[in-house]
Formats: structure tokens, sequence, C-alpha cells
């Protein structure tokens, strides 16, 4: 089984691929987290994401991310079912994301799509702090109570991300509903899109999926 999750900020598509991929014994390919692990390898690849994005700060070009997505696909045996967490989100990386499937003789079963409203991702996104050092997510209110608590498992600081401001989600929002849904819509047209609604507990979201996902294996 290959599935791909795509949400807007506050979905919780990250959750749910973790609940998908030790479901159903997937690897769980998040770019970002991924990108994160090179950027810490000696080889020239992982030198070169390390200063784009810990040093400069920047979002690695679509000719990195392909380098990468190869990388990995070729480390995994194609008896492994994967879930891609958050890609492809644009255009022009669906091109080398459908290339690199059919070259590593794998096909996309489903997309799942978790629906969510502004006005709820504002609210989700507004009350989300992140470590600074291993980048675990707490929920304000919820995991922690005060601003200046550590990480529990690293004792980072957790930290306010500044564009997780209700102006930043919706400026991220605006470029979901620009750049990724075409992308949600190009696999609709395939019978392939499966939506679900973001605006329920994490248990009921799972369950959602899993009757829709029906017998795929």
């Amino acid at each position: 089984m290959n599935l791909v999750i795509l949400g807007p900020q506050g979905s919780g598509k990250g959750t749910q691929a973790e609940k998908l991929a030790q479901k159903f014994d997937l690897e769980h390919i998040d770019m970002g987290k991924f990108l994160r692990e090179v950027a810490v390898l000696g080889s020239p690849l992982g030198k070169e994401i390390h200063e784009i994005i810990n040093v400069r700060k920047e979002l690695v070009d679509d000719k990195i991310l392909k380098k990468v997505l190869h990388l990995k696909l070729q480390d995994l045996s194609r008896e492994k079912g994967i879930i891609f967490d958050g890609v492809p989100r644009k255009q022009d990386q669906l091109e080398y994301f459908e290339a690199a499937m059919v070259e590593f003789g794998r096909h996309i079963d489903k997309i799942i799509y978790i629906k969510l409203s502004e006005k709820e991702s504002v609210e989700r996104i507004s009350k989300r702090r992140i470590c600074d050092k291993c980048k675990k997510v707490y929920i304000f209110g919820r995991d922690i109570e005060r601003e200046d608590e550590k990480c529990l498992d690293c004792n980072g600081n957790i930290i306010h991300r500044i564009d997780d401001t209700p102006e930043g989600v919706k400026k991220r929002l605006g470029i979901f509903e620009t750049e990724t849904m075409p992308i949600v819509e190009y696999y609709k047209k395939q019978g392939k899109t499966i939506e679900i609604s973001g605006g329920q507990g994490v248990e009921k979201v799972f369950e959602d999926i899993l009757g829709e996902l029906g017998d795929i294996e």
C-alpha cells in the first residue's frame, strides 16, 4: 500500500500518518523530517541541505527535494509500503514524484485529504508550540501550561514559531489552496482521493480514514 496524506495547517495529517504507518507497517516519509536527518550527514548532499536550512534558514528547492526523494526510495524494499506526508505539495513536485514512483516500481493507491476550515486551522495553529531543538510539537493548554516549560524529550526551549500567528497561518492556507489543492483535484479525477473531515477528534478521523481505505493492502 502506498498512500499520500495532504491537508492544511492544523489538520493533524502528521498524527494520522504516524497512526497509519503503525497500523499497516508503512514507511512514513515526512519530507521535512527526512531533510533534517540528511542535513546531519557528512555527505555532499547533507552539507548542502545543512547550509540551506540551518545556516541560511531557507527552503530547499525542488532539485534537492528530488534528490532526497530518490535517496529515500532507493533504500526501501519495493514490498515496503509508504505513506508520504505532505508531498507532493505543488505541480512541479507532482511531475518528478510520479516519475520516481514509476522508476521504483510503485503506484499510489489513495490520496487522503483531511479538510479543515480556515477558522479551525487558525485556532489550532495559534496554540501550537515547538521545541527549538528536536522539533517536537506541543499544544498550549493541553500539553503545556506555561510558555517557559522545557521539552520533555530533549530539554530544549519550547517556542511559538514566528509564522504560527493568525496572519501567518492565513498566508500559508492561501498557498495551500493555490498550490496543493490542484494536486488533490488531480488525483480526485483518477478516483484516488478520499476526503476526511479534520474537525473531529483524532480517533474519529482515523476511524473514518480506515473506513474509506477499505480492503486496500
